[in-house]
């Protein structure tokens, strides 16, 4: 992850700035410097030199590229972006700003995708630099309607939080409505509608005020309330709403329901989604939807690694069936959550995660879930090609059933 600084920009559009850095997913902290008065001299502020600097080129330009040089001077690695006033900039300028040491000159008006572009560019050089400790997304999809995918991603998230006592920001991205707010009980004022329409200055700082804190201390990012909304969320917008969530966050997790559509799912998944929990009951409908779902994220990350098969509302009668679907898809399941209708239903009825004391089963394959998507220094655990692990003890029990593989779930 980068560490930048801004300096020299007008106080007025810091804010869009510190947007823009923290959009493109490769910034992680973010200082503001003021220009020293020319001809004062030019010494960097003390501390620890951050590895870009994001130099504004307004008012005294002169000030600002004898302050870019002297940084350069003082440390010869650091990689410094100028933000010209004028659209495209003067040819004097660019001649005076390669002197004084910058790489690149950005033109007004400044946009988070030609800034993620320079700063790839200058990653190409610094390849212990960018997305690390970024990937952090845990995305939540149903292989259909009803399978439970939003009482799975709250349970989850809460979990994930009280295991690793890390902060867990939990996104509502279902469509045609989010319902994470209600299971949770909450009134949330903003939704992900509002950082969508604000994404010009949707930094940090905005985003904490978007969010709406529960009482396990699990802060939510909620979904839209009306089907309309969704029309006025563009898929360009997802990239960097997430960048600075997961920016904000130790880890993010996100319902995003059963229903999308390829051009959502590419942007999601293929830039930034660390694995993909698919979550299906054990019956013909949604076990055929699966298939399809695996072979249509196979085909977006030309492989099933990231892919995790999780198993809700899951009986011992049913794993011989299952069994036949790992052999058919070719990929193993990585959770069996255990049929507890009356414990979900309650939960759900009074908007509260499942809480029950620690011998619960239901409430404990939450938790072994969440410590195995956590992992050792927060990396996802792989999925055992025979199925061992903390979900093991259920198969060495399981006894194959004459009847009906598939029964009626309340």
């Amino acid at each position: 992850m980068w560490k930048a600084a801004i300096v020299g920009l007008d106080e007025n559009k810091i804010g869009h700035i510190r947007a823009c850095l923290e959009q493109t997913g490769l910034v992680g902290s973010i200082v503001e410097w003021n220009v020293p008065k020319w001809p004062e001299p030019q010494t960097p502020p003390k501390g620890t030199l951050p590895d870009v600097i994001l130099l504004g080129l307004e008012g005294n330009a002169e000030s600002s590229l004898s302050f870019a040089a002297d940084l350069r001077k003082s440390n010869p690695s650091l990689r410094i972006l100028a933000c010209s006033p004028d659209p495209p900039p003067d040819s004097k300028l660019l001649l005076a700003a390669m002197r004084s040491g910058v790489q690149e000159i950005l033109a007004a008006p400044l946009t988070t995708s030609a800034v993620q572009e320079a700063l790839t560019r200058f990653q190409d050089g610094h390849p212990t630099a960018g997305r690390t400790g970024l990937d952090k997304l845990i995305l939540v999809m149903g292989s259909k309607g009803g399978v439970g995918t939003s009482t799975v991603a709250v349970n989850l998230a809460v979990q994930l939080m009280q295991v690793t006592e890390r902060r867990v920001a939990l996104l509502d991205l279902a469509r045609p409505v989010g319902h994470v707010g209600l299971l949770l009980d909450l009134a949330p004022r903003f939704t992900i509608r509002d950082a969508a329409e604000n994404i010009e200055r949707l930094d940090s700082h905005f985003l904490s005020g978007l969010m709406t804190r529960h009482k396990s201390g699990l802060e939510i990012l909620a979904g839209v309330s009306q089907t309309e909304e969704w029309h006025q969320i563009l898929p360009f917008s997802l990239p960097g709403i997430i960048n600075v969530v997961q920016n904000s966050y130790d880890y993010v997790v996100m319902d995003y329901g059963s229903v999308y559509s390829m051009e959502w799912l590419s942007a999601l998944v293929l830039q930034q989604a660390r694995t993909v929990l698919l979550i299906a009951e054990p019956n013909v409908p949604s076990l055929w939807t699966l298939e399809r779902h695996v072979a249509a994220l196979s085909s977006l990350w030309g492989g099933k690694d990231r892919i995790r098969i999780v198993i809700n509302r899951w009986d011992r009668g049913d794993e011989e069936a299952l069994k036949g679907l790992e052999k058919k898809i070719q990929c193993p399941i990585f959770a069996r959550l255990p049929n507890d209708f009356p414990q979900v239903s309650e939960a759900v009825n009074l908007g509260t995660p499942l809480n029950r004391n620690h011998n619960n089963p239901l409430v404990t394959r939450f938790r072994m879930l969440a410590a195995q998507l956590a992992g050792p220094g927060g990396t996802v655990a792989q999925p055992s090609k025979d199925r061992g692990g903390l979900f093991s003890f259920f198969q060495d029990k399981v006894k194959p059933s004459n009847g009906n593989h598939f029964r009626n779930r309340n």
